[in-house]
């Protein structure tokens, strides 16, 4: 998977198999800058984003257990966020717990969604641009009850090693539940979470099963032209539209 964003100024953010970072021009072919990662020592990067509230670029780095940042005045990638010790714990970005964090995204208010893998989580974390430092806190929406699959309120519900997540245009948050097989949303405003394709199956739904398509460990969900996509194990697959 190629990783890659747009920076505001047009220039180009991606991130090689060797796990470094290159800055491109508009053109988004002649380098601009090659950023300094020893930091990582040697640790490859999940996916990046741009915070518009930090004016800065995030990584993350699931096998450190840490978040990076980069931002327009540096050359390098500083630690930001994790012990580096794998954890689920909330509270001021300097003390929180990660567990392999694996995808991060920004929300139309600023919040930066995360899912951890490895502590089956649904994370967000909050900066308070009235505050000189942002003030970043890390707050758990699912996944307090360790890897399961429970559907309801949020503080209840489970999920079970997921890879990625997507911000849909009305501000709600899809996952990408891969040891569920299944497509999990989330409503921030109702605290509730529901299945919306998918989901764990037994013998007797293979066998009586007539659906096209069979999520088996989806990996990947994006929405494009206004439509909502998933990978899995089968290939791409189009989510019914009502979802977007």
């Amino acid at each position: 998977m190629e990783l890659s964003i747009g920076l505001p100024d047009g220039l180009l953010m991606r991130a090689g198999e060797d796990g470094g970072l290159t800055l491109y021009e508009s053109d988004h072919t002649t380098v601009r800058r090659r950023i300094d990662c020893t930091v990582l020592g040697g640790a490859r990067l999940a996916d990046i984003v741009w915070s518009h509230k930090l004016s800065a670029v995030l990584a993350a780095a699931p096998e450190t257990n840490q978040l990076f940042r980069w931002d327009p005045y540096t050359d390098s990638l500083q630690e930001y966020a994790g012990t580096g010790e794998s954890g689920r714990r909330d509270g001021k970005i300097a003390q929180a717990k990660f567990a392999a964090t694996v995808s991060i995204t920004e929300a139309p208010d600023g919040k930066l969604w995360l899912v951890d893998r490895d502590s089956s989580a649904l994370r967000y974390i909050t900066i308070d641009t009235d505050r000189p430092d942002g003030d970043p806190h890390v707050v758990t929406v699912v996944g307090r009850h360790r890897a399961g699959y429970v559907d309801g309120p949020a503080e209840d519900a489970k999920l079970a090693h997921p890879e990625d997540l997507q911000i849909l245009y009305d501000g709600s948050v899809v996952v990408a539940d891969t040891g569920n097989d299944a497509l999990r949303h989330l409503d921030p405003s109702e605290g509730e979470v529901t299945t919306i394709y998918g989901g764990p199956r037994t013998e007797e739904d293979v066998l009586d099963d007539d659906d096209d398509v069979v999520l088996r460990a989806p990996v990947r969900v994006t929405v494009a032209d206004s439509q909502l996509w998933v990978e899995d194990a089968n290939g791409r697959h189009l989510v019914e539209p009502r979802y977007v």
